[in-house]
């Protein structure tokens, strides 16, 4: 019988990433996302060779592999039912996606609502993957023991923490930004998002605890949100003609916010439970 699981298994999740893709790219046809038309900056070569369409397709389902994997390696690890696992892992990541579009409407002069469509259409795709992968490859987690840890300091240290990287980044690093220009946005945005990362703490950090605070630190920052956020910004150069480096650093940057702050909010909690 368990000779048969594991390839049952294999073509359930190859099946859900490719109906989730589809059926995210299927919403992008409403509406196409306005940095394919940015005039302040040249076009990719992906645009104006003609191979957008395939190449966009094949690498939306190459982050949604990534995605599902990530699932797959952490949901043994959270509490709950196997929708719920789903749901929580899809809500954090959807928001993500979300925010994380708004901030080309920050820095470069493209519609607000497109590029909020654009993150709507693919977070509906990553919420109908997990929601599946829950239901038809995660486990039930109900006898666990709940954890009790407060994420009080996180709300405190991760959107801080983050912020004050994010300008150093600005300012220092000088990835592109609109911090000179629009200050008010900018700051904003960078606090919005700072926000959202600690609900998707909530949402499926908090249970991976760990012993070790720097292990679970890096577990959620690196792997959990870090992975995710790399490959989100990389899908600018399906776009854009944008430095590489830039995307790296503003990666790279956030992930090590994150992980910081996640660590001295663990590091908060063992101590107070002393």
């Amino acid at each position: 019988m368990k000779t048969y699981t594991r390839p049952k298994q294999s073509w359930k999740f190859f099946l859900i990433i490719v109906a989730s893709t589809v059926f995210a790219v299927l919403l992008h046809q409403v509406h196409h996302d306005p940095l394919m038309n940015l005039s302040t900056k040249t076009q990719s070569i992906v645009i104006t060779s003609g191979w957008f369409p395939p190449v966009a397709f094949a690498t939306l389902a190459l982050s949604f592999f990534a995605m599902g994997l990530i699932f797959l390696v952490i949901q043994k690890a959270l509490r709950g039912t196997k929708l719920r696992k789903g749901g929580a892992f899809g809500l954090a990541l959807s928001g993500m996606y979300i925010i994380g579009m708004i901030e080309a409407s920050v820095i470069f002069p493209v519609s607000l609502f497109g590029e909020l469509y654009t993150g709507i259409a693919d977070s509906c795709g990553i919420v109908l993957m997990s929601l599946l992968l829950g239901k038809y490859v995660a486990d039930d987690t109900l006898n666990r023991e709940k954890n009790i840890s407060t994420t009080i300091p996180a709300i405190v240290t991760i959107p801080v923490i983050y912020v004050v990287v994010r300008y150093f980044s600005y300012t220092v690093l000088h990835i592109e930004s609109s911090y000179t220009t629009r200050p008010l946005a900018t700051f904003l945005w960078t606090a919005g998002m700072g926000g959202w990362i600690v609900v998707m703490y909530r949402l499926v950090g908090r249970d991976m605890w760990s012993a070790h605070s720097l292990k679970h630190a890096v577990f959620f920052g690196g792997l959990v949100f870090g992975l995710n956020w790399l490959v989100f910004n990389l899908f600018a150069l399906l776009f854009i003609v944008v430095p590489v480096l830039d995307l790296v650093y503003r990666s790279v940057f956030d992930v090590l916010a994150i992980i910081i702050g996640v660590y001295i909010s663990s590091l908060f909690q063992k101590h107070h439970a002393m």
